[in-house]
């Protein structure tokens, strides 16, 4: 019965027990079956008890009985990315008092998960999530595989800056999602980011292909967009492809997102598309590209901290800025990332600082010392084989055959 949870709840606010609530209107035994929820009982009983809490008993049930609707709101606007009334409504669920002790605790902690991750608290998400699994050990069928997705999104969004959590580690708990317990298809997005960030493309591409026709369906165009980039980055490998045509899809992708008003997908496409003009070294115009992103960028972001990198090294290769320019703003980035306690972009400015400086003892030291270590802990398998490649060349063009040998052995097995 709603009216036994919230008589119990507001009874244990009030300081009373079961025997004090219920003194000249019923027994202690009658109260606790009316809170277990045991036992039907008068409207008359429940007035009376009601007075004695000073509680309108008519909306907090009203309340109550719209919590289920507007926990299901709440969540739909998570993954529809409508952030004005996912702060909205968040507002309004902390105004209910007795939501973390009601039947929809578990929910409303997981869906509070999520809204820490949109709000890149992760500390604040991780502190949830490990409370839900502590609280709740038996969750029914949705929640239990909402908890493996909260966990998946959050091994993705926190892997850079922590020094044990991974992308293979979100693929195994996003891999265990029932998905016809969970009917909720957004999850493929998230696999599709986890195969990218190991540069499994096929895979990263099938679940992305997935994930975007869940949210074609759902009319979800912001998520649309961000599924349908994440397709073009895993095509772009493919350097042979049209560039042409490739800029194309692109520049439609910026024009929907301005049509949407979604500001951070027109700056991630403004990256993705340096990027893909960077690896086919057409520098000037990843740069331009580059520029344009880092301009539509949180400074105090680890995407900030990802753009200026790429845009000092686009300048770098290209020889479009000076060498004091680069390494005054390479310095601004080392800082940031200490800041930030970011060590992925710690090391990767120290890194190309030191190459930027053509100090490249200290540059070779300092890759195989730190950098490559800490890459190969964390499993970045894209910078391992980047990195690794690039000593092993160096040993071999030094003739310091034993550490080339050494090195080889990442590359046949970076685990």
């Amino acid at each position: 019965m709603i009216e036994g949870e919230i008589i119990k709840f507001y009874r244990k606010k009030a300081g009373l027990t079961q025997e004090q609530l219920g003194f000249g209107i019923c027994t202690l035994s009658y109260i606790s079956k009316i809170e277990r929820g045991h036992t039907a009982c008068s409207a008359e009983i429940i007035e009376l008890l009601s007075e004695r809490l000073h509680l309108d008993i008519k909306k907090e049930i009203l309340r109550f009985e719209n919590l289920g609707n507007q926990l299901n709101q709440w969540h739909k606007a998570i993954v529809m990315r409508r952030l004005k009334e996912v702060d909205e409504i968040n507002i309004e669920l902390k105004k209910i008092p007795y939501i973390k002790s009601s039947k929809y605790a578990a929910l409303y902690q997981l869906l509070q998960a999520r809204y820490y991750i949109i709000k890149m608290n992760y500390k604040k998400t991780y502190s949830i999530l490990q409370s839900v699994q502590k609280e709740h050990p038996s969750l029914p069928p949705y929640e239990r595989n909402l908890l493996k997705h909260a966990w998946g999104i959050y091994y993705i969004c926190n892997c850079i800056s922590s020094r044990t959590e991974n992308h293979q580690k979100a693929i195994e708990v996003l891999k265990e999602i029932e998905k016809d317990e969970y009917g909720n298809p957004e999850y493929n997005y998230d696999l599709a980011v986890a195969y990218h960030c190991i540069d499994s493309r096929v895979m990263a591409y099938v679940h992305a292909e997935k994930a975007l026709r869940y949210f074609r369906e759902t009319n979800n165009s912001i998520m649309a967009i961000t599924a349908e980039s994440l397709m073009l980055l895993q095509i772009g490998n493919d350097i042979h492809l049209n560039l042409e045509e490739l800029t194309e899809s692109y520049h439609n992708l910026i024009h929907h997102s301005e049509l949407v008003q979604a500001t951070d997908k027109k700056g991630m496409l403004l990256n993705n598309l340096g990027f893909e003009h960077f690896r086919r070294k057409d520098y000037a115009h990843a740069h331009k590209f580059y520029k344009e992103a880092l301009s539509m960028t949180n400074k105090h972001s680890t995407s900030y901290l990802q753009r200026l990198y790429n845009y000092l090294e686009s300048g770098l290769a290209g020889k479009i800025m000076r060498k004091t320019s680069i390494l005054r703003k390479a310095q601004e980035g080392l800082s940031m990332a200490k800041n930030l306690e970011n060590e992925f972009y710690h090391l990767l400015f120290k890194l190309f600082i030191l190459l930027t400086e053509n100090n490249l003892n200290k540059y070779y030291t300092f890759l195989e010392k730190d950098a490559l270590p800490y890459f190969i802990t964390n499993k970045h398998t894209v910078f391992i084989n980047k990195y690794a490649k690039e000593l092993y060349d160096h040993y071999m063009e030094s003739e310091d055959f034993q550490r080339a040998a050494q090195i080889s052995k990442v590359l046949i097995d970076p685990n």
